[in-house]
């Protein structure tokens, strides 16, 4: 009865997998799409986009600013304002170069995660097979969590550089802003728990080859 309860749980987890693989596939090929199309929708329909990117502000506490600017990129940015003293940036521009920019982070993200997605349902396949124990496992676990360690370290990276160009294009920004946080440190913590699970399954799998061997 437990390994039926099992199989089912893990028939829901790759269904749920698949599921979000899907979906992450949609989202980073609908985001490729829509930065590349922006320009001939913008003039075409005159339509705004959004460019958003993390910075802080150092000082205040009102949930939202609006974010005075002058110069050249006026012409291409219709409004800016942040959200929280320490939250987003967000542009309401035709400029192509700016979306764009501003994107890059989410389109790493998600071509990092569906990889990880990927590596994920590979391993519950495995348990669907009858083999949790199969030697392909340890390595890919551990693949896993070095990816989420670089993309700890690549999403907040590229955000920031982000932020820091789209900053430089908002010459006497009032008020002043500063890019956001260039590295999560909270995401070592989750490496640190998936490797650790990665050796875990190895030396699951070195108890069973041993145990066939004594049998």
């Amino acid at each position: 009865m437990s390994s039926t309860k099992d199989l089912r749980l893990a028939r829901f987890v790759k269904t749920l997998l698949d599921f979000i693989y899907g979906l992450l596939i949609f989202a980073c090929v609908s985001l490729v799409l829509w930065v590349a199309l922006s320009p001939v929708i913008f003039n075409q329909v005159g339509f705004q986009g959004t460019a958003s990117v993390p910075v802080t502000l150092g000082t205040g506490d009102e949930p939202q600013f609006d974010v005075s600017f002058n110069g050249s990129t006026q012409d291409t940015i219709q409004r800016a304002f942040v959200e929280e003293a320490y939250g987003t940036l967000r542009l309401e521009t035709s400029s192509f170069y700016l979306i764009f920019i501003a994107n890059a982070a989410k389109l790493v993200t998600g071509i990092g995660l569906i990889y990880v997605i990927y590596q994920l349902r590979k391993v519950v396949q495995t348990i669907l097979d009858g083999d949790p124990f199969a030697p392909e496992n340890a390595p890919r676990i551990r693949r896993i969590g070095y990816w989420i360690l670089a993309l700890g370290f690549l999403h907040p990276f590229v955000g920031y550089i982000a932020a820091a160009e789209i900053i430089n294009h908002l010459p006497t920004a009032s008020p002043v802003l500063n890019p956001g946080k260039p590295f999560a440190s909270e995401v070592l913590l989750t490496t640190l728990l998936i490797l650790l699970l990665a050796h875990i399954w190895s030396y699951g799998l070195e108890l069973e080859r041993d145990q066939e061997l004594t049998i």
